[in-house]
């Protein structure tokens, strides 16, 4: 179940990564931003692909230690990578609120400020990553393993969960403060009551994977073993499902489940079959039309040239009679009597000898 959800995250992330950048219809601040978080959602999910992979060789091999875990400076390092792009993805789903909110709440749309989303998405991160990565280290040395059990640790609250649990408090602010203004700009559209709770209860569905918010659920203690089976299988595979499923999630809902995305799509996959049904319509006649028009073209070069041949040869030949055809070459009549032939101006004068 959680290889299948992190491989369908992994691919819808990259499909929309791909259609946001390709298609220039589609381009603009919001999908710029939705972007970046999807390539921070990619980048980690290939680290944790990665890591399966690598335990499930193990298994089939009979190892006890996988290719990784063998070397604990390599698996320490994945362990602050899959940190460093957790803690970002956190901070695009931020970004993400702020972004939205800022379009709700002020009334002129300036230009984001993106050297400053830049360094909220990919660089604050890094100091608190390395801060716990230090303090880690000082705390379990080098050979501390794979520094099994370290979201137990108080490193890990001060210097990962309470930045990420900071931002996803503050999407929850920014979340009710947009459904505050969806509701009342219903309220002054005189929409009625049912239609405004559906809309809000929509609205609130369709943002709650994009902050992020529904990763509050971490906080809530891991049941022990002498609670409730039921309630323990329900906590582990909803934690698993949440972690794996969350980039298919905000992939299909804001790329491929949005109207703008599937008419660009649409319109670009009809016009690529209408060029194709055209191109196979007839083959045989399309060839063969090529081929007669080069024949013709061949037949009006050879003929010029041989006109010019003779013409030099005998030179009072060249005022008395050009013969062409409009089987022969193709001529464009000019405004002041002459005709255009492939390039040179030629003067029509009577065929008929004086």
């Amino acid at each position: 179940m959680e290889v299948v959800g992190m491989c369908l995250s992994w691919f819808c992330l990259l499909m929309a990564i791909f259609v946001f950048t390709c298609f220039r219809s589609l381009q603009c601040h919001r999908t710029r931003i939705h972007i970046h978080l999807f390539v921070a959602f990619l980048l980690r999910l290939t680290f944790d692909i990665i890591l399966w992979v690598e335990r499930l060789y193990s298994k089939r091999h009979n190892e006890q230690d996988t290719a990784i875990r063998s070397v604990p400076a390599l698996c320490q390092s994945f362990e602050v990578f899959r940190e460093y792009l957790r803690l970002c993805t956190f901070a695009w789903m931020f970004i993400e609120g702020v972004y939205l909110n800022s379009l709700l709440s002020t009334a002129v749309f300036g230009r984001p400020k993106f050297v400053v989303y830049y360094v909220i998405g990919w660089v604050i991160s890094i100091p608190l990553v390395v801060a716990w990565a230090t303090a880690m280290h000082l705390t379990l040395g080098s050979n501390g393993g794979c520094w099994h059990g370290h979201m137990n640790t108080l490193f890990y609250w001060i210097f990962i969960e309470t930045p990420r649990n900071a931002l996803l408090v503050a999407n929850c602010v920014f979340l009710i403060n947009i459904v505050r203004v969806l509701i009342t700009k219903l309220r002054e559209s005189n929409t009625s009551e049912s239609q405004q709770v559906r809309k809000a209860i929509k609205a609130t569905i369709v943002l709650l994977p994009l902050l992020g918010i529904a990763n509050l659920v971490w906080l809530v203690p891991q049941p022990k073993v002498t609670e409730p089976k039921e309630w323990i299988v329900t906590y582990n595979y909803g934690l698993l499902f949440l972690d794996a499923y969350q980039g298919l999630l905000v992939g299909l809902l804001y790329c491929f489940l949005n109207t703008e995305v599937r008419d660009v799509i649409h319109r670009k996959w009809t016009a690529w079959l209408d060029s194709r049904t055209a191109h196979q319509q007839d083959p045989s006649q399309t060839t063969l039309t090529r081929v007669l028009s080069v024949i013709t073209d061949v037949r009006g070069v050879l003929r010029r040239k041989w006109y010019a041949w003779q013409n030099t040869r005998n030179p009072h030949r060249r005022h008395h009679s050009v013969v062409t055809t409009a089987t022969d070459v193709r001529l464009s009549v000019m405004e002041d009597g002459h005709c255009k032939l492939d390039g040179e101006y030629v003067n029509m004068v009577n065929s008929n000898p004086l």
